[in-house]
């Protein structure tokens, strides 16, 4: 197949720089995922600081470098567009780029800085028959891919109950217009998006939030309860005020449980006790290796090369997005009521086109 040309928008730790990182498994970046495919090839990049740019072109090999993403697009004829930019120029560019003519975009978490954002992203891309995929990259990860088989195949039984928590230390003083949220909008888009992919959607949220500053300003820690359509209830927080980062799932089922995380993965299982007589106990099991690891940002770049190739439907989709930052909204609008349990609607068509949504 032929090779797909790619731009990276924002050029900074999640597109290039966290490569110099000797702990994490390599490649971590999308420049390095990109690279690692023989049928795409990082052909332009834009930054607004010119050093850092420079940089990404001499590491990559890049020639095409540019300040104004405008400028990129109007200049180069580019198949797939990357936006590793801040959250709030997701969506000025992942607009842009669709109406430029590109085939694809893979755009950092979380989506946008809003709903309204968000469905405006999606609307613009599926009127244009663009890709969009969103870079909640455990969907990609072989291990959170095992777990969910795990789920499927019954191993752990009926889904009860899902415990996650995205903990790290407090935040700075941060205007929420400019950012979106705190620790729950930053790194909890992904427990949320987790939520959705093992359990499917969220019917309501009940929450509360600490938010020192006020409500212009982002929070230190927020906590919610949700429950699923089909009955599992989830327990959530992100934040903490913590002097560590800790990103965990606590997965349980009627047969049996599943760790994952950050710290690594764990399966236990239900048997007979050998301690209680007529009692059963969880027994920890080996948890079953992937056939094939792969790093996911491989897996996010693979993916949406692969829905422009293949006419796949990527794991990690726009509307996806929208479902993770849907539950996050949610999870902020019941806390400044007090915790008030609010219902998550669904959008008004989920396989039409967002051209009327609000």
């Amino acid at each position: 197949m032929a090779t797909l040309k790619v731009g990276i928008i924002g050029c900074g730790r999640i597109a290039s720089i966290l490569e110099d990182d000797p702990l994490r498994g390599k490649p971590c970046t999308h420049a390095g995922g990109f690279s690692a495919l023989r049928n795409a090839k990082i052909v332009a990049a834009c930054d607004i600081d010119a050093e850092r740019l420079k940089k990404f072109g001499k590491r990559w090999g890049v020639s095409a470098l540019y300040e104004n993403y405008e400028e990129l697009l109007a200049s180069e004829s580019i198949d797939v567009v990357c936006v590793s930019a801040w959250t709030r120029l997701h969506a000025p560019i992942t607009i842009a780029s669709a109406r430029a003519g590109v085939k694809g975009i893979l755009c950092e978490k979380p989506i946008a800085l809003n709903l309204k954002e968000a469905r405006g992203m999606i609307k613009e891309c599926e009127k244009n028959n663009v890709i969009l995929t969103i870079n909640h990259e455990r969907r990609w990860d072989p291990f959170y891919q095992q777990a969910k088989k795990l789920i499927q195949s019954g191993t752990i039984g009926e889904l009860k109950t899902i415990i996650g928590s995205a903990l790290s230390w407090k935040p700075p003083k941060a205007s929420l217009s400019l950012y979106g949220g705190g620790p729950m909008f930053h790194d909890g888009t992904h427990l949320t998006d987790l939520l959705t992919f093992f359990c499917g959607k969220v019917a309501w949220v009940s929450a509360c939030e600490k938010r020192s500053h006020g409500k212009k300003y982002i929070e230190e820690t927020a906590s919610a309860m949700l429950g699923f359509k089909n009955g599992v209830i989830g327990f959530i927080q992100g934040g903490g005020e913590r002097n560590y980062f800790s990103f965990e799932l606590d997965i349980q089922g009627s047969e049996g449980r599943i760790l994952i995380g950050n710290g690594g993965r764990e399966l236990f299982v239900s048997r007979k006790s050998g301690k209680f007589t007529g009692f059963r106990e969880l027994t920890k099991v080996p948890f079953p290796e992937p056939k094939k690891q792969e790093s996911p940002f491989i897996g996010g770049a693979k993916d949406v090369v692969q829905c422009i190739q293949k006419g796949k439907d990527s794991l990690s989709s726009g509307r996806d997005g929208l479902e993770a930052l849907k539950i996050i909204d949610a999870i902020y609008r019941s806390a400044q009521q007090g915790g008030k349990r609010l219902t998550i609607l669904p959008e008004r068509n989920p396989n039409a086109r967002l051209d009327n949504a609000k």
